[in-house]
């Protein structure tokens, strides 16, 4: 039963990162290459999920065991029978749990897990990432651009590994050997990961519940929608721009002959629609001329066409999605208030096909019972997140136990049901918190994930390299909540077969000692920042615009939010409109060809009639002839009408 677990276990979690990978890539249009290695990375991150609460439960049984073994050891001046009464006991109290498999198995899985993450997020996703944004024109020379621009990457972390061996090698009584050595660069490696998650975490732990609490409210989750679809317009036609100027810039060099290979390799990245633009304004361009154009030209250029098409997608693939989500709030927000018990919606191909034939349950359920159930699951997750914040804060505390998920562990009296059940919970809320940030993120429009097989392959590969940093500080702040971390919480206790592969942080005494310190402050700084939005009070004092409830609750004011929302709310019923114009042309044409097909069809019956009644000898004048004729037409005719 225990493998068996597993084995579910490991196999939904790959159905689970394959699903999502499909959704969010394009496995027909991306590189066989990129696929796989995205689908490792997003796979060994979405793991820990279900194999952490195993290796924490068999823990709990080890540590049965060890407690066990010390007490008959220490029991001597109590008699046989007693010792023997006790031993039975005990071992009734420290049966394994039913997920057990070996701590050898645990040990094993989480070695591949471990240092293949560690391979794909230092080694392979950097270089694909590098890969993908070459201008080269050839596998050879992409591969040394590559490894060229990371060599600045590489060396950072390389000096800072060097400074680490000069630190341990002025400690009196050390002596370095592989352990150690793997040891150092273990964390080297995830002191960035730790600093990465404590901003992650911090932040995802109060926006997340926040988030859905907001989403509850329509009017500002509407008014918020309508603020983003101004950002959004002012960026897309940012990014149309800068494509049209690189284009132009390609066009001024698109008649060399002499690079006629190159400039081929640019040309099918155009789409067909900025196609038809540079053919427009080929006779404005060709008056102009490029004194000189070389290779290194051509490969600036390419880099450069390949990075603002990428722009132009991602930015037009948000603009889609937003569009869509803003009209489904409209209806929602119109279903409401007209009162009808039914939900209506902007177009005819919206809804589902399960809600198609029940517009009464859609209402109930959108404009109803989704509000309140968003209220639940926000107070549910505002709890939650509070328990963690206040057990990141107080996990370093032994006496007394501080943290909640350790005093639950001390007191669960190896009950593993419930043990893995939290642990789940747990490791699967923070996992929530830190890849919502990842999936969430939008840094200068530099990657996003969108739906629907929109992502581009440099997004996918970043979003890879951030979870695979992220896994192994992650599963070590598990850990150390429950206080399984012998290391960290300075107390004898059952080493997990995680912690036995990652190594722990004491070697180097700097980053051991600061780890109780800075890294529970660093997220309640961070949380705190968040929940009063400091950091976006900070970009709207610097005149970047940003979106706050209060300032919208006058739409008539003359403040640069309610601009943006009104502007976006033209926007988008200008869009609906534009929209509503294409479907009627796609249903008259349809209905066109419907009924010049239904035409076709009856002439051709007709015509069919006439001769098989021809065929059959029978007298024109007087047979099925007039019968057919008076089955057509209105009034019928008469005898001399025949004639």
């Amino acid at each position: 039963m225990s493998s068996v677990q597993l084995g579910i276990d490991l196999i939904a979690t790959f159905l689970l990162a394959a699903w999502l990978l499909f959704h969010y890539g394009n496995w027909y249009r991306h590189h066989i290459f990129v696929t796989l290695a995205v689908l490792v990375a997003w796979y060994f991150s979405f793991i820990i999920v279900l194999v952490l609460p195993i290796d924490i439960s068999t823990t709990t049984y080890l540590k049965c065991l060890t407690n066990l073994n010390e007490t008959n050891i220490t029991t001597t001046t109590t008699t046989v029978t007693s010792v023997l009464a006790n031993t039975t006991n005990d071992l009734l109290l420290c049966n394994p749990p039913p997920s057990y498999v070996g701590s050898h198995v645990l040990t094993n899985l989480w070695r591949v897990v471990y240092w293949t993450s560690q391979c794909l997020t230092w080694l392979l996703l950097p270089l694909t990432l590098s890969y993908i944004n070459s201008g080269e024109f050839n596998v050879k020379k992409k591969l040394q651009a590559a490894l060229l621009d990371n060599a600045i990457y590489y060396s950072l972390y390389l000096f800072i590994c060097v400074i680490l061996l000069i630190y341990l090698a002025t400690r009196p009584g050390l002596e370095l050997d592989f352990q150690k050595l793997k040891a150092i660069a273990s964390s080297a490696s995830n002191s960035w990961g730790l600093f990465l998650l404590v901003g992650m975490l911090g932040y995802g732990l109060i926006s997340v519940p926040l988030t859905i609490w907001s989403k509850s409210k329509l009017t500002s989750t509407l008014s918020a929608a309508y603020f983003r679809t101004a950002k959004l317009s002012q960026e897309r036609n940012s990014a149309e721009e800068t494509l049209d100027d690189t284009l132009e810039s390609f066009q001024l060099i698109q008649n060399t002959p002499k690079y006629r290979h190159f400039i081929s390799q640019i040309d099918s990245l155009i789409p067909v629609e900025f196609r038809e633009r540079l053919q427009r304004r080929r006779n404005r361009v060709e008056q102009q001329s490029v004194e000189f154009v070389d290779e290194k030209i051509l490969v600036k250029l390419h880099k450069q066409v390949k990075k603002a098409l990428q722009n132009y997608h991602r930015v037009e693939m948000q603009w889609e999605g937003q569009l869509d989500y803003v009209i489904y709030l409209e209806d929602v927000e119109k279903s409401g208030r007209s009162g009808g018990r039914s939900f209506v919606h902007s177009f005819s191909s919206g809804g589902s096909n399960l809600w198609r034939w029940w517009p009464t349950g859609e209402y109930y359920y959108r404009c109803i019972l989704t509000p309140y159930l968003l209220k639940i699951l926000s107070i549910l997750t505002g709890i939650l997140s509070g328990i963690i914040i206040w057990s990141e804060a107080t996990f370093f505390s032994q006496h007394p136990v501080l943290s909640v998920f350790a005093a639950f562990l001390n007191s669960a009296n190896y009950n593993y049901t419930w043990i893995e059940i939290v642990s789940t919970v747990t490791t699967a809320y923070l996992a929530v918190c830190a890849f919502y940030t990842v999936f969430k993120i939008r840094i200068f429009n530099f990657y996003y994930l969108a739906g629907r097989h929109q992502t581009d392959e440099y997004s996918l590969v970043f979003s890879g390299m951030l979870l695979s940093r992220l896994t192994p500080p992650l599963c070590l702040n598990v850990i150390s909540l429950f206080h399984l971390d012998s290391h960290i919480i300075k107390s004898h206790s059952q080493e997990t077969s995680y912690t036995k592969i990652m190594g722990h942080m004491d070697v180097i005494s700097l980053i051991a000692d600061g780890f109780n310190i800075y890294f529970p402050m660093g997220i309640l700084i961070v949380s705190l920042l968040t929940y009063f939005k400091v950091g976006k009070r900070l970009l709207a004092m610097v005149g970047v615009e940003q979106f706050f409830e209060e300032n919208v609750d006058d739409v008539g004011g003359d403040d640069s939010t309610g601009d943006l929302v009104r502007e976006g709310k033209e926007l988008v019923a200008r869009e609906k409109r534009r929209r509503l114009r294409s479907q009627e042309n796609q249903q008259s044409n349809r209905n066109w060809r419907y009924d010049e097909n239904s035409e076709v069809r009856n002439r051709n019956a007709l015509s069919s009639s006439i001769q098989s009644q021809s065929g059959g000898g029978g007298a024109i004048g007087s047979g099925s002839i007039g019968s057919s004729s008076n089955n057509c037409t209105n009034p019928p005719r008469d005898l001399f009408d025949d004639v």
